[in-house]
């Protein structure tokens, strides 16, 4: 039996785990997370799991953002303690690497919060770079710019999120874990072996958003 690639997406509300036999998909299954990533995919990943039917689990690709913190940390979660079970090799790599988008050029963007929207350009449904934050004025003049060039723009935001925040003409979409799997095994061997050594963590876009607290953390409330 061939050895399998098991992929975790959950970067965004709708959320998938896909297994991969050779460059044949094997299993698939997706669920609408919300904000309970953690208790929805732990059925998703054993229906995946008993698909497998005695063949190795020798890779494991984690989507690792832009999206949604807490979803891609439970997902490197998992990753981590079946690669323990398994011994599998766990990697890290781009969701937006996985929205499915092989037309040529294309932009994508989320909602980054703190008044910032994250920035990505594909080729042929690949990231090029690091997404950058721009403030949501150039965001909107990106997007302009973007349109009367032709290249589409795509946004894992909600057509209702993208109306509320006045980005008009972006198409929704989202990723999924068979179509980020898809690219992955697209990828020459040299470039999956150069993530497979790094560190499989989320892609961060900045920094952390850290509240100071009001009072010491030792002072007591009278």
């Amino acid at each position: 039996m061939q050895d399998v690639l098991l992929v975790l997406e959950t970067s965004c509300v709708q959320s998938s785990v896909a297994a991969w036999s050779g460059e044949s998909l094997l299993c698939l299954a997706a669920w609408r997370a919300e904000r309970n990533h953690s208790s929805a995919i732990f059925k998703a990943v054993r229906q995946v799991l008993d698909a497998l039917e005695g063949r190795r689990l020798k890779e494991i690709v984690v989507g690792s953002g832009p999206g949604a913190y807490s979803g891609i940390r439970v997902a490197l979660a998992v990753a981590d303690g079946l690669s323990l079970v398994h011994g599998s090799r766990v990697a890290a790599f781009s969701s937006w690497n996985g929205l499915g988008l092989h037309h040529g050029e294309a932009c994508v963007m989320s909602d980054a919060r703190r008044g910032g929207w994250t920035w990505g350009r594909l080729e042929n449904g690949v990231l090029t770079d690091v997404p950058a934050v721009l403030p949501a004025e150039q965001a909107r003049v990106s997007v302009a710019e973007c349109m009367g060039k032709g290249v589409p723009v795509f946004s894992t935001e909600t057509a209702d999120h993208l109306a509320a925040r006045e980005m008009s003409g972006i198409v929704p979409v989202y990723p999924s874990a068979e179509a980020l799997g898809a690219v992955w095994l697209s990828l020459a061997e040299a470039r999956r072996e150069e993530l497979l050594e790094s560190p499989a963590e989320p892609l961060y876009v900045r920094a952390p958003h850290i509240t100071r607290a009001k009072r010491p953390a030792w002072a007591v409330k009278a």
